[in-house]
Order: structure tokens, then sequence, then C-alpha cells
């Protein structure tokens, strides 16, 4: 199950509260330079046909259909070190990641995974 924790709901919340309008996170994966994939948080303006909604307190994440299988089960933490803060995802599918450790490549759930959506960036959550 998708789980993002109380840090990353609150630094979620505060970036959206800079936003000028209500929107939605949205979590999706694209693909990786250095490995097959990579997550991608953004700020998108509208759920779109086929989404799925989790809520997390203030926070309404939304992810593609066709990207479920890629985001089942992590877990999205917000940590700050003297280098600044940044998300984290942990991945108990990924069997490889490369040393940036953006880019993962995962165990598939079933024999013929479904591709995820072609990826339209919006607004990346720094």
């Amino acid at each position: 199950m998708l789980q993002l924790t109380p840090a990353a709901v609150r630094e979620i919340a505060r970036l959206q509260s800079k936003q000028p309008n209500p929107i939605y996170c949205r979590l999706g994966v694209h693909p990786g330079t250095c490995a097959d994939w990579t997550f991608e948080l953004n700020f998108d303006p509208q759920q779109a046909t086929g989404d799925r909604l989790f809520e997390f307190d203030q926070v309404q994440l939304v992810v593609a259909d066709t990207a479920l299988e890629y985001v089942s089960d992590v877990q999205i933490d917000y940590s700050e070190d003297l280098m600044g803060g940044a998300f984290r995802f942990d991945h108990p599918r990924a069997i490889a990641t490369c040393q940036c450790g953006l880019a993962f490549t995962l165990a598939p759930l079933s024999p013929n995974p479904t591709p995820p959506p072609e990826y339209t960036s919006h607004d990346p959550i720094n």
C-alpha cells in the first residue's frame, strides 16, 4: 500500500499552500537514465480520468491507474540534513538502484506489466 510519512505530508502541504489554487499532488514514474524508472512528484491542477486518489490528512495524492503497479508499496518520506531537504522513496520491490538514488529497477508483479502512461511533466516539487 502506498504510504506518506507524517513528515512527507507536512512538506507537501507546506509546498501546496504556496500554490495559487487548491491542487493535487501527483506521483508518477517515467523512464530513468541510469535504471529503468524514476519517481516524480509534482502538482497537478486536476484529477484525470483513470487516476486513483489517495488521501493523507490534508494532502490528496493522485496516481494514474497504469502507474499503480510501479508505485504500490512505496513509502515516501521527507527529511532534512546539512545538504537540504528532500523526498525519499522507499520501494520494497526495487531490485536495483543507481548511485544517484533516484532511479530504480523493479521486480515485476505480473509477467507482462502494463507500461506506465506517457508522462506529462507539471511543476515539480522541489
